[in-house]
């Protein structure tokens, strides 16, 4: 591959998901399918061939497609693609998977001899994210990468694929990443248990130590359970120089609870705003298996966010998809303090809250994090 046509293609891979983002917060979704095709079907694309990046972005693009038809009740169709995906690639085994669920979701209307009822929707296909607006390359990779692999464990384990034992949430603060570490288990069906650091604090040699064991013994009671450890580094600090050599055998000892997780029907879930402070160890496959980047809100989950915030506040009427355009960069708790402010501003002024009340308390308040993204280490974010 020539070196212009790999600058293009990683300069062209955000473009097209803004224009997906455009699309999706209107509503304008057979616009969203027919550029999701021309993505998938690009002839410079190709599906298995070709630089990683580019792989990777027409990969994304099939899960987007499948997420979508699901999502607006056309199971027959993401069936098809998914059928023809396996007979492509047949070690793909997370198409097999979702392809073994989409038949179970099209069985019972076709044994009644049903005819597939075009934008019926819901019913057959089942919100499994319902309150999670937007964030849909997040949603995709979690299903393929740990609500696939826990749901259809006997087709994994026939083509000796493991499980995950843990997976990690990073990126910047006020992102969703415990919001989203909820829903996974509501997704699951799994007992949850949330730990902060200083829950396993302890004034005791090793106390820490004995906590993190009492942790994953009641997590085991509970099995199925979700454990979600939140700002996981102050947990699982990098054990190289002075400073924390003292951390080391809770660290051994969280990393041996962790090497058996999965076999023990644990789903171990770190997140972290600093994912450089955790120490490699935790890192390696066997352990946190995927890595996956969670950001500010994409265009569609800051249109559903500001209507949230909005809702039975008094308002002169507007459209929020031009704030929402601005709001680029803002996570879900910056968005939140932005319409707080407007209100208070309304509020001194004894009026309904405009547009132009949001607009100006953005122009105040930028957002901390805009610049930041995946970190290229954490390749977690590779679509199949």
């Amino acid at each position: 591959m020539s070196g212009t046509h790999r600058q293009q293609g990683k300069s062209d891979g955000e473009p097209w998901k803004r224009k997906l983002d455009e699309c999706l917060a209107q509503r304008r979704f057979a616009a969203a399918l027919q550029l999701l095709d021309s993505r998938i079907n690009d002839t410079q694309l190709t599906l298995f061939e070709g630089e990683s990046f580019l792989v990777r972005q027409r990969r994304i693009a099939w899960l987007y497609r499948i997420d979508l038809l699901r999502s607006l009740g056309r199971l027959h169709e993401a069936l098809a693609w998914t059928c023809l995906e396996c007979e492509l690639h047949p070690d793909n085994v997370a198409a097999k998977a979702l392809r073994e669920r989409l038949k179970r979701l099209v069985q019972p209307r076709s044994a009644l001899g049903e005819a597939p009822a075009q934008g019926s929707g819901r019913a057959d296909a089942p919100d499994l994210w319902r309150g999670v607006a937007g964030m849909r390359e997040l949603k995709a990779l979690l299903e393929r990468d740990v609500v696939l692999p826990l749901q259809e464990p006997e087709l994994y384990r026939q083509y000796r694929v493991s499980l995950p034992n843990g997976i990690l949430l990073y990126g910047p603060p006020g992102c969703g990443k415990t919001f989203i570490a909820r829903k996974l288990a509501e997704v699951l069906a799994f007992h949850f248990i949330e730990v902060k650091p200083s829950d396993l604090g302890s004034i005791y040699v090793h106390g820490t130590q004995e906590k993190i064991g009492q942790l994953f013994s009641e997590a085991r009671v509970h099995a199925p359970c979700l454990l979600f450890l939140d700002e996981i580094d102050a947990l699982l600090p990098k054990r190289s120089g002075e400073l924390y050599h003292h951390y080391a055998a809770e660290v051994n000892e969280f990393l041996a609870q962790l090497n058996e997780a999965a076999a023990s029907r644990l789903l171990v879930v770190g997140a972290t705003n600093r994912l450089e402070k955790i120490d490699p160890a935790a890192l390696r496959p066997g352990r946190f298996d995927k890595k996956l980047f969670v950001g500010p809100p994409d265009l569609e989950a800051r249109l559903e966010l500001l209507r949230l915030c909005m809702k039975d506040r008094p308002q002169v009427p507007f459209d929020f998809l031009p704030v929402a355009r601005e709001c680029a960069g803002y996570t879900c708790a910056e968005l939140t303090f932005v319409v707080d402010e407007a209100a208070r501003r309304a509020l001194g002024k004894r009026r309904p809250i405009e547009a132009e009340d949001l607009m100006a308390d953005l122009a105040a308040n930028p957002p901390a994090h805009a610049s930041e993204g995946p970190d290229a280490s954490a390749d977690g974010q590779e679509a199949t």
